[in-house]
């Protein structure tokens, strides 16, 4: 295969069908924790979903295909050779399992807002539901704010086995953006090959101001861990070959070839022969193109499979992935590609911010990502100070998105982002109010309804 064959794969994700209309889809994933009571009946406290048991995920996934088995939309089992590995349904969505237990809705693309809303409600009612015959809880955290990475269990996916002591070669926090960490994933569409360009600029250069509105994380092993968005150190700190926001991908003269080009310096994890995974971490894809494993060849599935392999904060495939935020509440979490879709798909807006953001040194935003990391909105960097610029942000967001939407948006921006605060400052308050008793906090936690 040659560069332009792999271009080729982003050229056929333009094409849309004679006649039809742009698309302007809004795709929603979104990761929470489950916890349930503790085994001994003196202890009041809840661990963490485990993988097998009566109180286990296999057990969850067993109960959400019962409760949708005579619906209009019932959900389905996935297996890997024996094993139970997720969930689809008929319309689209998918229920997936994360390496430490996270469940994760990877919903169908919607096209309105309110439609999005309505099915992660449906959803979340029903996860409820599968959970609450053990009583389990939902919570909504960027990255898990009490146990330590080793009593977190493991969901035995290949895949996940594979990663999983990789990590330990890439960086020092990959086990715990595999086992302790969740988000909220927004995907956007793009109509050409420029349109991604423009857009996923101006993603990379809207990032870190992402990270910092809705910074969640800010609890680590039961006490305060110094950021307010941990999950965003995590991921500074997992494998630079394959993560994080490269100089190349704030440039005006970004050009698709240039993220062809870094994907191609890293390595797969794994690539799949007859039914089989095998590990390809010590061959870049380059590599692999060039014949060095012995026994691979490759083909454009394999370069498929290899992009979603890669987790840069913004991620390019039939869609552009929006990948730094933490996760947040359900009452809040349209905030989120409701802030997104209104900057990307009006023009006016989107040009309006683009200016803003093109005039930020772009050797600075490394800088950025890990002040925001550690103060959210509190983060002044030279003459960038992040309140006052996620402030405009948001508030040209409820311009685009007018009086009939801007309920999605504004609820979130009267809580916190006005007063240049995030859900992290909230945590952290109410930890204090509990006396810094991790335990006591996270009762209250999953005893309110957010949802």
């Amino acid at each position: 295969m040659t560069q332009i064959d792999l271009k080729s794969l982003f050229l056929g994700y333009c094409r849309n069908e004679a006649g039809a209309p742009d698309k302007q889809l809004i795709g929603l994933e979104y990761e929470n924790f489950v916890f349930v009571p503790n085994d001994n009946d003196q202890d009041e406290g809840f661990r963490p979903l485990p993988v097998v048991g009566e109180a286990g995920i296999f057990s969850v996934l067993d109960n959400l295909v019962e409760l949708t088995k005579d619906t209009d939309d019932p959900l389905e089992k996935v297996f890997e050779k024996q094993m139970l590995l997720a969930l689809k349904s008929p319309s689209g969505s998918k229920i997936t399992i994360e390496p430490g237990g996270q469940i994760e809705l990877s919903d169908a693309p919607r096209s309105s807002l309110l439609e999005a809303h309505n099915s992660l409600q449906a959803y979340l009612k029903l996860l409820e539901k599968a959970v609450s015959g053990f009583d389990g809880r939902l919570l909504f955290q960027g990255v898990q704010p009490l146990h330590p990475l080793e009593s977190l269990p493991f969901f035995p996916k290949r895949r996940y086995q594979i990663m999983f002591p990789h990590m330990l070669k890439t960086g020092t926090l990959g086990q715990w953006m595999m086992k302790a960490s969740t988000g909220v994933q927004v995907s956007i569409d793009y109509a050409s090959i420029e349109d991604l360009e423009r857009k996923f600029v101006f993603l990379n250069r809207l990032s870190p101001f992402l990270i910092a509105l809705f910074a969640n994380s800010p609890l680590i092993e039961g006490r305060p861990s110094g950021y307010l968005s941990f999950r965003s150190h995590i991921w500074e700190h997992t494998d630079n070959s394959r993560t994080g926001l490269p100089e190349t991908f704030l440039s005006a003269d970004f050009h698709l070839d240039d993220y062809i080009n870094w994907a191609l310096k890293a390595s797969p994890y794994h690539l799949k022969r007859d039914d089989e995974e095998i590990q390809t971490t010590d061959w870049n894809f380059q590599q692999l193109l060039d014949g060095e494993h012995p026994d691979l060849k490759m083909a454009m599935d394999d370069w498929e499979e290899h992009l979603g392999m890669l987790f840069p904060d913004i991620r390019i495939k039939n869609i552009l992935e929006v990948r730094v935020v933490d996760s947040v509440i359900p009452e809040y979490s349209l905030a989120v590609p409701a802030l997104i879709g209104a900057l990307l798909y009006n023009e006016s807006v989107f040009s309006s911010v683009q200016t803003t953001l093109m005039d930020l040194p772009q050797e600075e935003f490394k800088i950025y990502k890990k002040a925001v990391a550690k103060d959210a909105l509190h983060s002044e960097v030279n003459r960038t100070n992040f309140a006052k610029t996620g402030r405009l942000i948001v508030e040209k967001a409820l311009e685009g998105l007018g009086s009939a939407e801007e309920n999605w948006l504004l609820p979130f921006f009267e809580q916190y982002t006005k007063d240049g605060l995030t859900p992290a400052d909230e945590t952290l308050e109410l930890f204090r109010k509990c006396g810094e008793n991790p335990e006591r906090w996270l009762s209250t936690v999953l005893k309110r309804a957010n949802y």
